[in-house]
């Protein structure tokens, strides 16, 4: 019965051109009322469904009687997730055995591998409520942005949390149902809410990219002394020194107040001079601040605020501000150890802009970056490099921390940020590559080609990751397509792969990290690293004696050049010191360094600094 009428309500309007008005009006009644009573004992929780919209937020659905085994993937939306739009409650198992609650808000704008906050809202406020009077849901669907939500037990935040937030962050990590952004993880606190963020961020700063906690008048100081001596996941270096961008909130300056912003202008290496705006009565900056984890990619974003008086920071305009001026403009991004923090924009204020294809029936997505003298004209007829994100990830996330925009920026050329296809059509959507991609390449190879002044004979490849394995596949199977390829932190074997074209030359980089988990001992690909460098250097002919061989070292990077009779480098293998299983900003410089001394004439010809390379590498 609630389908039959539901089918009517849809083809409603039908039935006007057809019978009177009086009539309709009649009918449109008892649809109505009957409608009302059926959705009174059957609300749409009951099939697993919820609907949120403007400032509306109707009662929770239980996570786990929305999710699926499989579903019907949209080719015009394939990434997309059946939770957006919907408020969801989530059981959560402790570790001491007991159980909490909290609460997820997706957004109807929600985007695939998007950012996540955490908020823990004072005892006594409903979480729903709390995040419409507080503008935080509008927050949300303005950016497409997903919340989780904490609550206080039996009415009333306790001293230690930990059991509960270690709960949540793991929830937010395993991203068992949505794909977040794990590199833009941020949590918020807010009345007596704040001392469990703030006791959270003591212990977890290594896995978020922001806080702010708004009541800490009465903070226990006795947690500040014990993360000074309790060690992060650096050899080294104590939790109280990883920097994390943090605002306190508070009626005054008491004692633990200011104890509180000392220790966080400390971990942040932020110094003395304070200034002020509408949202913060105190604002400390980093000043020459360099990471004590000999991490490479840190960069000075790390501030720390202080609002003194409570009555504005639960409003929407204050909300809007906090997020959009202050949490999303950092990012702690895979690197080593502990992350890297590094500023955040987003693609559009970048001028990175996303483009869509249909490939094989199913809507496709690219990024591209065109430097500014490209854009005014003064360059003409660049190169281009298409960059792969690595599994689970996006162009657009990608074209955000990798770094290639501002290489291209600097180097003039253009770069290209696809995003993969779903990798099945189970619930949560994940990315990935495969070869059946390659006609996707191809297309977008040509669009590129039509639309920008580009150098047709340098066209580059480059990937990370699952990204490898794609710039890999292509280097090695359509030469043709491209002038060389330059990847990282994935083993692709030739002989492993099928309908490999080696009727033209091919220069082929590789990158790998000294801590990445698949090459270090126990490892799925330990040792591995010589047996594939060894198949290129074979198929050039090229022996690992001195005379072919070439050692550098620039920094934590390390390499080994591989040449031929005539002198020229064909296979790089680098290595680079600390690197986990990531892409380092730092690093795009020497994979780019690499690609752009090569070219490709019309007739398939490579050519190092126009220098043919003669020769086939056909055996």
């Amino acid at each position: 019965m609630v389908y039959d009428l539901l089918f009517q309500a849809r083809f409603f309007k039908l039935g006007t051109e057809r019978i009177g008005k009086e009539k309709v009006m009649k009918a449109k009644r008892v649809f109505t009322a009957t409608l009302s009573l059926i959705m009174a004992a059957f609300p749409l929780t009951a099939f697993g469904a919820t609907v949120t919209s403007g400032n509306q937020l109707q009662d929770p659905v239980p996570l786990t009687s929305v999710v699926q085994e499989t579903v019907t993937v949209d080719p015009n939306n394939p990434l997309g997730t059946a939770l957006a739009g919907g408020y969801y409650s989530v059981d959560l198992a402790l570790e001491n055995g007991s159980n909490r609650t909290a609460y997820q808000y997706v957004p109807k704008t929600v985007g695939y591998r998007q950012p996540e906050v955490a908020i823990a809202v004072p005892s006594g406020a409903e979480a729903g409520q709390f995040i419409l009077d507080s503008g935080w849901k509008a927050v949300a669907d303005e950016n497409g942005i997903c919340l989780v939500l904490m609550t206080a037990e039996n009415g009333a935040w306790k001293a230690d949390e930990s059991a509960y937030t270690d709960a949540v962050v793991e929830f937010m990590d395993g991203r068992k149902y949505l794909q977040t952004q794990d590199s833009a993880f941020y949590m918020a606190g807010y009345g007596d809410g704040a001392n469990t963020v703030m006791s959270a961020a003591l212990d977890k700063s290594e896995l978020f990219a922001g806080f702010a906690a708004f009541g800490v008048d009465n903070f226990d100081v006795r947690l500040l002394e014990a993360a000074k001596s309790a060690p992060s996941n650096a050899k080294g270096v104590m939790k109280s020194e990883v920097a994390v961008p943090m605002w306190i909130g508070a009626e005054s300056v008491t004692q633990p107040v200011n104890q509180l912003v000392e220790f966080w202008k400390q971990a942040n290496s932020c110094g003395n001079e304070v200034s002020s705006n509408q949202y913060a009565s105190m604002i400390y900056q980093p000043v020459g601040y360099l990471a004590k984890t000999n991490q490479i990619t840190y960069q000075d974003c790390s501030k720390v605020m202080v609002t003194l008086g409570l009555d504005q920071t639960q409003k929407p305009e204050f909300t809007s501000n906090l997020y959009n001026n202050f949490l999303k403009r950092t990012r702690r991004q895979d690197s080593g150890d502990i992350n890297a923090l590094r500023a955040f924009g987003t693609n559009a204020e970048r001028g990175i802009e996303r483009k869509t294809m249909k490939s094989n029936g199913t809507l496709r997505e690219f990024y591209v970056y065109v430097p500014t003298a490209v854009k005014n004209g003064s360059m003409k007829n660049v190169p281009v490099v298409f960059a792969f994100h690595g599994g689970g990830g996006s162009g657009e996330e990608f074209a955000a921390r990798s770094g290639w925009d501002k290489v291209a920026e600097e180097r003039n050329f253009i770069v290209v940020f696809p995003t993969g296809c779903r990798s099945d059509s189970k619930f949560k959507a994940s990315t990935t590559w495969k070869v059946d991609d390659l006609p996707f390449f191809s297309e977008m190879r040509a669009y590129m080609l039509r639309n920008y002044s580009i150098d047709a004979s340098r066209i580059y490849v480059s990937g990370q990751s699952m990204g490898c394995f794609m710039s890999s596949t292509i280097a090695l199977t359509h030469p043709e397509w491209i002038a060389a390829c330059a990847a990282t932190s994935a083993r692709v074997m030739p002989s492993e792969t099928a309908n490999v074209n080696t009727s033209l030359v091919m220069p082929y980089m590789w990158s790998v990290g000294e801590k990445d988990k698949y090459f270090v001992e126990g490892g799925k690909d330990y040792g591995k690293v010589p047996v594939c460098i060894g198949e290129w250097r074979v198929r050039y002919d090229i022996s690992a004696d001195e005379s072919n061989t070439y050692t550098y070292q620039n920094g934590n990077f390390h390499g080994y050049d591989f040449k031929n009779t005539q002198g020229i480098t064909l296979v790089r293998e680098q290595w680079v010191k600390d690197k986990i299983h990531a892409m380092l900003p730092d690093e795009v410089y020497t994979l780019y360094d690499f690609m752009s001394s090569y070219s490709r004439g019309s007739d398939g010809t490579s050519y190092y600094m126009n220098m043919p390379i003669t020769g086939t590498s056909d055996h």
